[in-house]
């Protein structure tokens, strides 16, 4: 199998990684504007079958011309590329996925599943953590317990040393972080999709220690395209992100002064996007994290009846791997050899939780020692 992967940073990287440690991968090219990231990247995976090339993906001519000689493409850059990477996946007639990271975005994607079909490709949106694998394990408890009605699902990669006020490190992308904390959350009550506010709906969720008891609190995002899919389904299904306590009491402070803000205002007569600033702040601020775990809890519930999934998946130094590089990337990478290899029959744009088979996705994150108890 022929690969691409578009984007050489933490999570293109790690695509990378898993799908070069594939049998049947002959090539694997990754692209990006930055010779920098290739070269980290090339250091770091030091094999013959990968091949980096520098690419501006606002040249679409330039994408096209790399993906139509692969099998499946991975999007690993800003979702704001994924419209036009959609557009291209139907044009070269190859099967795509991506990170995601915006649900309007994503609905956009949805709107050309008619074309996609008709060129016999499956492109898969929002294919990382939550949602992406989170997602699929829904499905898996949808499909096992015909008498749940609500599905809670907690999410969080945590530095297994918090530092600063914030109690946090960084792991992705500070303008995802940034979007999760600020934009409409989608959730679905009483049968009903609705839509609240972020950073709101603060409660505890444990874990075994030293994790001990942290909080949880909406962010958006995480539930995607759950919410349509299931609502003739289940009565209730949410997301909420876990970080250490006080976490959310920060970010509300920031969310309600307006520092998250694309709204110019003027400082010592110059425009200023306060989003900007506080983006660069965190950058700068919050270091990158390479000591992590991800959290995991995902609650079935129906009557006098619960079951609940866990996940604890810590960072790895053979190879330097974070957890969260490993509980985003992999998932995405397992799907694009899903797609490549035909494990995924399903043609069209669709979201995870209505194409991909639950048994053999969570058998290919259990060779990568991705461990789910409650299985």
């Amino acid at each position: 199998m022929k690969y691409l992967v578009l984007g050489a940073g933490l999570m293109g990287k790690a695509v990378a990684y898993d799908l070069l440690n594939q049998d049947d991968t002959v090539e694997v090219f990754l692209a990006d504007v930055k010779p920098n990231a290739l070269e980290e990247a090339s250091s770091f995976l030091d094999d013959s079958r990968l091949h980096t090339e520098l690419l501006n993906a606002e040249k679409l001519d330039q994408v096209i011309n790399i993906v139509k000689d692969v099998d499946a493409f991975v999007a690993a850059i800003h979702y704001g590329y994924n419209i036009a990477f959609t557009k291209v996946a139907i044009e070269t007639k190859t099967h795509m996925c991506d990170l995601g990271g915006n649900n309007t975005v994503v609905d956009e994607q949805l709107t050309m599943n008619k074309m996609a079909e008709k060129a016999e490709i499956s492109i898969i949106p929002d294919c990382g953590l939550a949602p992406g694998m989170v997602s699929v394990l829904v499905k898996w408890g949808v499909e096992k317990f015909d008498w749940v009605d609500t599905i809670k699902i907690r999410v969080g990669g945590l530095p297994n040393k918090p530092t600063g006020i914030l109690n946090y490190g960084r792991l992705f992308s500070v303008e995802g972080l940034i979007n999760e904390y600020t934009e409409p959350v989608r959730v679905l009550r009483d049968g009903r999709i609705q839509i609240i506010k972020p950073l709101t709906e603060l409660e505890t969720v444990e874990f075994p220690a030293p994790y001990g008891v942290l909080e949880a609190f909406t962010t958006s995002g995480g539930t995607s395209t759950l919410v349509e899919t299931y609502k003739n389904r289940l009565k209730n299904l949410d997301y909420k992100t876990i970080r250490y306590p006080g976490h959310c009491h920060a970010l509300k402070v920031l969310l309600e002064l307006g520092f998250f803000s694309n709204e110019l205002i003027k400082v010592n007569s110059k425009n200023v996007k306060p989003r900007q600033m506080t983006s660069a702040m965190f950058e700068k601020n919050i270091p990158l994290c390479d000591d992590d775990v991800t959290l995991v809890k995902i609650i079935f519930e129906g009557g006098s009846k619960c079951h609940e999934l866990t996940i604890i998946d810590k960072a790895t130094k053979n190879p330097p791997l974070t957890a969260m590089m490993r509980t985003t990337a992999f998932p995405a990478a397992i799907i694009s050899q899903m797609q490549a290899r035909g494990q995924i029959t399903k043609m069209g744009v669709n979201p995870q939780e209505r194409c991909v088979p639950a048994d053999k996705f969570i058998e290919e994150l259990r060779k990568r020692k991705i461990n789910i108890n409650g299985l």
